[in-house]
C-alpha cells in the first residue's frame, strides 16, 4: 500500500493527542513545511521537497546531500502486553504505530537465461572397391583325452549319535510349608481444629485510561494507560487439620518348614558321538591330455569388394541461444512499517509547572522563543519536533520521557 507522507502525517495530527501532537514534521530533513532547520525550499511553489520537480520518495537531490545527523534507532516492536509489564504505577505509555511505505517499480526480469545449443554435424563417408589376394581362416583342433582308472567317494564319512542313560539319586530336602508373612494392624488418625488467616483476594494492578484532559485522550493509533493497586482482602476461618496421620502397624509371622525325601537327576542323559569311515571305489573316466585350440591359416583369393571409408569426422557446431526477458511491476519498501512502546507525560507529571521547565530549556537550547506560560501548545511542540530531529530522538508527536530526559529534565 502506498500512501503519501503529506497524507499520513495530516492523518497523525487529526487523531493525535490535542495536548501531545506536533504539527506536520516529518523524520527527515527533506519533509519540513514548518522549515525549522531552514532546509525546504520551493515548497509552497512546488509542492516538493529539497528541489524542484523532486517527488516525496524520490532519493534526495545533489545540493541536498548534506550530511544528517545519525538519528537514533526507534525502540524494538512489542505489544501491548510487553509494554505494561515492567509499568510502575504513575507512569504512562503509548502504542506507536506506523503502517509500511511501498513504491511500485518496473523491472526487467530473466525468464530463461542465455545458453548454447549444440548440433552435431554427422562424419561424411564414400565407397571405394579394393582387390583382396588372400584371407585368414580359421580351423579348430579337437581336444585329446585318454581313459584312466579313478578312486571315487561311494558313500562319505558320517557320524552316528548313541544316547546314554540318566542317573539318579534319592536326597532328603527342607521344604517351605507356610511362608513368613505379616499382620496388619490399623492405627487411627488424630485431628485438632487450626485458625487461620485465608486469603480472599490477592493484590493487583490494574491497567485504566486517563482522563479526558488535553494531556491524555485515547485514538486508534496510541493508547495512554495508567497502573492502579489494588489491596488484598483476607478472612479467618477454622479449619480442623490432620495432626496425627493413619497409620498401619505390621507383626511378623514365620514361616513353617517340614522334611521331605525325592529322587533327583544326578547325571542328565547325553549322547556321544561315533565316527562312521567313509566307502571308496574305482571306476574308468576319461581325462583331457591336451584342450581343443583353433588355428589360423592365410588361404589365396582373387576379387574385388567395397569398404565405406571415413573422409570427413563427426563435428559438434555451438549455437549461441540469447535470454528471453519480461517486465514485471513489483513492490519495493520505501520504508518498513513499526510499532513500539514509548512512556509519555500523563496526569501525573505533565504538570504546568513541568511544562514551564521544559519551555525554559527548550529556549535555552535555541529551539522555542514563544512565552513561557506552561501551556503545552503547537509552538511548544514544534520545538520539541524540532530538538527531537536535531538530537536523533524519535520524532511521533508525542511529549516522550526520553525527550524531557534528553532536555536535563527530571520527568516527575
Amino acid at each position: 500500500m502506498r500512501i503519501p507522507l503529506n497524507v499520513l502525517n495530516a492523518t497523525l495530527l487529526a487523531v493525535g493527542f490535542s495536548g501531545l501532537a506536533s504539527p506536520v514534521v516529518a523524520e527527515t530533513r527533506y519533509y519540513d513545511p514548518s522549515n525549522v532547520g531552514g532546509n525546504t525550499t520551493g515548497y509552497e511553489l512546488y509542492k516538493t521537497i529539497g528541489c524542484p520537480g523532486r517527488q516525496l520518495l524520490d532519493p534526495p537531490c545533489k545540493e541536498d546531500a548534506l550530511p544528517q545527523p545519525v538519528a537514533k534507532p526507534a525502540p524494538a516492536a512489542t505489544t501491548k502486553e510487553q509494554c505494561m509489564a515492567s509499568a510502575k504505577p504513575g507512569e504512562c505509555y503509548v502504542m506507536i504505530v506506523k503502517e509500511p511505505v511501498y513504491r511500485t517499480e518496473s523491472v526487467k526480469k530473466v525468464v530463461k537465461e542465455a545458453s548454447e545449443r549444440v548440433e552435431i554435424v554427422p562424419p561424411v563417408f564414400k565407397a571405394v572397391k579394393i582387390r583382396v589376394t588372400s584371407e585368414e581362416v580359421q580351423e579348430v583342433v579337437p581336444a585329446v583325452y585318454e581313459t584312466v582308472k579313478e578312486r571315487i567317494v561311494v558313500k562319505p564319512a558320517t557320524t552316528r549319535l548313541e544316547s546314554v542313560p540318566a542317573v539318579f539319586e534319592d536326597v532328603e530336602e527342607r521344604v517351605m510349608v507356610k511362608p513368613a508373612s505379616k499382620k496388619a494392624v490399623e492405627v487411627p488418625a488424630v485431628y485438632e481444629d487450626v485458625a487461620e488467616k485465608k486469603l480472599v483476594r490477592a493484590a493487583y494492578t490494574t491497567w485504566k485510561p486517563g482522563t479526558a484532559t488535553s494531556i491524555q485522550r485515547v485514538n486508534e493509533k496510541g493508547e495512554i494507560f495508567c497502573l492502579v493497586e489494588v489491596p488484598a482482602e483476607y478472612q479467618t476461618v477454622t479449619n480442623r487439620v490432620l495432626k496425627t496421620p493413619a497409620t498401619t502397624r505390621y507383626e511378623e509371622i514365620p514361616a513353617e518348614y517340614s522334611t521331605v525325601k525325592r529322587t533327583v537327576l544326578k547325571t542328565p542323559e547325553t549322547t556321544r558321538s561315533v565316527e562312521v569311515p567313509a566307502e571308496y571305489a574305482e571306476r574308468d573316466v576319461a581325462k583331457m591330455v591336451k584342450p581343443a585350440t583353433t588355428v589360423t591359416k592365410v588361404v589365396p583369393v582373387d576379387y574385388e569388394r567395397e569398404v565405406m571409408t571415413q573422409v570427413q569426422p563427426a563435428t559438434e557446431k555451438r549455437v549461441a541461444v540469447p535470454a528471453e526477458y519480461e517486465t514485471v511491476d513489483q513492490q519495493v519498501l520505501v520504508s518498513p512499517g513499526k510499532q513500539y512502546c514509548t512512556q509519555v507525560l500523563c496526569d501525573v507529571n505533565a504538570t504546568d509547572a513541568k511544562i514551564t521547565e521544559i519551555q525554559k530549556a527548550l529556549q535555552t537550547a535555541g529551539f522555542y522563543s514563544g512565552p513561557i506560560d506552561g501551556n503545552l501548545g503547537s509552538d511548544t511542540m514544534a520545538a520539541v519536533a524540532a530538538f527531537q530531529t536535531a538530537k536523533g530522538l524519535a520524532s511521533d508527536g508525542y511529549l516522550t520521557v526520553e525527550t524531557v530526559t534528553a532536555l536535563g529534565i527530571s520527568p516527575q
